[in-house]
């Protein structure tokens, strides 16, 4: 056998070996959503998140996550909490659902009902949505083959780019003559 016939496995390994990690496998926005209206819900305000559902079975898995979406940099200084003071604007939240079950559509997170979810099921699926005034502005859906608790780098990626796609940059056109 020639040594190029290893070509084609070694690809297939690099890719396989590639798939590991934390994946979005959707990420919409609605004609809701703008980043200035993100901003003005949340600059230098808490924005109220529910989670929904513990991979892990740790306690404060929902302090876990909150706080790494709060250190994702997404432009506004923004405090993900699950205990809003009086600086969160209660028209909008954050909704997060890991493993539901069955599965739910990011779309429904906005309507406050508490989801089922399967604590240790693999992968861990996530869904989250930022919600104004009960819809959905935009809506991220991601997955995460395997984990070892929510300290582990892999998770914490996943939590980064999920939020980071909820809440992407997006100017508003015609502002300022299309500049």
């Amino acid at each position: 056998m020639t040594p190029l016939r290893f070509i084609p496995a070694a690809m297939a390994l690099l890719l396989l070996v590639g798939c590991t990690g934390p994946r979005i496998v959707r990420s919409d926005l609605n004609d809701l959503y703008s980043s200035v209206e993100f901003s003005a819900a949340a600059d230098g305000r808490d924005l109220r998140t529910t989670v929904q559902g513990n991979p892990f079975g740790t306690s404060g898995f929902d302090q876990v996550v909150t706080q790494i979406m709060t250190g994702t940099y997404v432009g506004p200084r923004t405090r993900f909490t699950t205990t809003p003071g009086p600086t969160a604007n209660r028209a909008y939240f954050v909704s997060v659902v890991f493993n539901a079950q069955p599965a739910v559509n990011p779309f429904n997170l906005c309507d406050r009902k508490t989801w089922t979810t399967a604590p240790a099921m693999r992968p861990i699926v996530v869904r989250a949505a930022f919600c104004v005034a009960g819809r959905e502005a935009s809506a991220v859906a991601g997955f995460l083959d395997q984990s070892t608790g929510p300290d582990d780098p892999a998770f914490i990626d996943l939590i980064r780019h999920l939020t980071i796609e909820l809440f992407p940059y997006k100017p508003l056109l015609g502002v300022f003559g299309g500049l």
